[in-house]
C-alpha cells in the first residue's frame, strides 16, 4: 500500500469517526428537543438549529432515506393531507408554521428507520432515554442549586411536581412512562450488566413518580397488563388462540367494570373532578364545530384560532387560563378538527396496519423489540384521549411512531424475502 493511499484511508477513517459522533450528537439533540426541553429559554434557538442538524443527518443516508419513505403509501397520503391542509385552512400562517415543525419531525422518524434496523433502533432509544434520566436529575439539582428551582418544579394543585428540563409535567412523565417500559423489557434480554437497565428503570420510575403525571402512571400500569402477551407467542398456536380469547374476555370485563364506576375512579382515586377539569364540555363544543367542517377540517393548527375555536375558550374555564394557542386535550378530537373526516381515517388506517404488522412480527420472530414496538404503539395511542400531543405531532413521539411504521414493513418484507429463498 503506497503512503498516499494510506493518507487517504487515514483521512477517510478521521472523517467516518466525526460523522458518527456528529450524528449521535444530532440524532439526542433531535431526540429531547422534540419533546419539548426548554434549557434555560434556549428552545427557539434549538427550533432553528433543528433544521439544518436534520439535514445534515438526511444528507448521510438520503437514497435510503428516500426508499424508506415511500414504502408506506397511507402515511405518505397523511403528509399530503397535512401539507395541503395549507389551503383550506382558516388561519394558513399558522398552518404554514405548524406544517414546518409537524414534517420536521415525521422526517426524523423516517431517517431512524433508514439508519436502524429494529434491534438497533430499540438500544439506540434506550441510549437516549438513559441520557435524558440522568440530564433531568442534574438539570433540576442545578435549577434547586442556583435557587430557581421553579424552573424545574412547577406547583400543580397545591403539591411540588417535577418538569424537569421540559417545559410540562406531563411531558416529563410520558418520558419517563416510555423510558421505564423500554428498560424493563431490556432488562429480560440484557444479562451481561442487568444493572444498567434495572437501574435506569428505577430512576425513570422516580422521575415518573416525582412528575405527579397520573395519565402516564395509567400508561405505565397498562403497559405492564401487556406483558404476559410475550409468554403467549411461545405457546401452541390453539393455546395461544385460547388465551387470547381469555385476555380479551378478562380486558371487557375490566373496561365494564370502569366505566362503570367511572364517577367513583376519576373524584376519588384520580382525584379530578367529575367533568375532568371542565374538558367535557370542551370535548362536545368542540366535536360540534367540528362538524361544521367535517371532511377536511380546519386546518393543521387552523381550529384554535379560528373565529368557533376562539368562541369555545372565550365561554369555558379556559378563558381565564390560557395565554396561548388553545388544545382540546385530546389528540384524536384535535386530529378531527385540523384534518376532519378524511385526515382523522388515513391516521387510523396508518395506525391499525402499523397494530397488525406488530402482532404478525411478534409471532414470527418473537423478540422483545417487536413487542416493544406494540407497547410503545398501544400506549401512544391509548394516552391521547386526555393528552394534549397527537401521534402525528412536532413531537419525539411522532418521530419514535413513524420510525416504527416505516421499519416494521422493511422488517416483514424481509422476512417474506427470506422465506421465498428458502422456499
Amino acid at each position: 500500500m503506497s503512503v498516499s493511499s494510506i493518507g487517504k484511508f487515514t483521512v477517510n477513517r478521521i472523517l467516518n469517526l466525526v460523522c458518527n459522533k456528529l450524528e449521535i450528537l444530532g440524532i439526542f439533540l433531535l431526540f429531547i428537543g422534540f419533546f419539548d426541553a426548554n434549557i434555560f429559554e434556549l428552545r427557539d434557538r434549538f427550533n432553528t438549529a433543528s433544521y439544518g442538524i436534520l439535514l445534515f443527518l438526511i444528507i448521510l443516508q438520503w437514497k435510503r432515506c428516500i426508499y424508506v419513505a415511500t414504502r408506506d403509501i397511507s402515511l405518505l397520503l397523511l403528509i399530503g393531507t397535512i401539507l395541503l391542509s395549507y389551503f383550506w385552512s382558516t388561519a394558513p400562517e399558522f398552518t404554514l408554521d405548524e406544517s414546518k415543525s409537524v414534517i420536521r419531525a415525521i422526517l426524523f422518524g423516517i431517517y431512524l428507520a433508514a439508519q436502524y434496523n429494529p434491534k438497533e433502533l430499540m438500544q439506540l432509544l434506550l441510549k437516549m432515554f438513559g441520557i435524558a434520566v440522568i440530564l433531568n436529575f442534574i438539570f433540576t439539582g442545578f435549577a434547586v442549586a442556583i435557587g430557581q428551582p421553579y424552573i424545574a418544579i412547577s406547583q400543580a394543585n397545591n403539591e411540588p411536581s417535577w418538569q424537569g428540563l421540559l417545559t410540562h409535567k406531563q411531558y416529563l412523565g410520558r418520558m419517563m412512562m416510555h423510558a421505564a417500559i423500554l428498560f424493563l423489557l431490556s432488562s429480560f434480554t440484557h444479562k451481561r450488566f442487568p444493572w444498567l437497565t434495572w437501574g435506569g428503570f428505577s430512576f425513570s420510575i422516580i422521575l415518573l413518580f416525582l412528575s405527579k403525571s397520573k395519565t402516564s402512571w395509567i400508561g405505565f400500569i397498562v403497559a405492564l397488563t401487556l406483558l404476559p402477551i410475550l409468554k403467549f407467542t411461545r405457546w401452541h398456536y390453539k393455546i395461544r388462540t385460547i388465551m387470547y380469547v381469555i385476555v380479551v374476555l378478562l380486558a371487557g370485563s375490566i373496561a365494564v367494570l370502569i366505566f362503570s364506576n367511572l364517577e367513583m375512579i376519576v373524584v376519588d382515586v384520580l382525584r379530578k373532578p367529575r367533568d375532568l377539569n371542565g374538558r367535557y364540555d370542551i370535548w362536545e363544543l368542540a366535536i360540534e364545530a367540528g362538524l361544521k367542517r367535517p371532511w377536511l377540517g380546519y386546518g393543521l393548527a387552523g381550529f384554535w384560532t379560528s373565529n368557533e375555536g376562539l368562541s369555545i375558550v372565550k365561554h369555558t374555564w379556559a378563558a381565564s387560563t390560557v395565554t396561548t394557542r388553545f388544545h382540546s386535550h385530546n389528540g384524536f378530537i384535535d386530529t378531527f378538527l385540523q384534518l376532519g373526516i378524511i385526515g382523522f381515517s388515513v391516521f387510523i388506517f396508518n395506525f391499525f396496519a402499523a397494530v397488525k404488522r406488530v402482532i404478525n412480527l411478534i409471532h414470527l420472530t418473537k423478540t422483545i423489540e417487536s413487542f416493544w414496538m406494540l407497547e410503545f404503539l398501544m400506549l401512544s395511542f391509548l394516552l391521547q384521549v386526555s393528552e394534549t400531543l397527537t401521534m402525528i405531532s412536532a413531537h419525539t413521539i411522532c418521530s419514535i411512531y413513524v420510525s416504527i411504521v416505516l421499519s416494521t414493513i422493511i422488517w416483514q418484507n424481509r422476512i417474506k424475502a427470506n422465506v421465498v429463498k428458502c422456499a
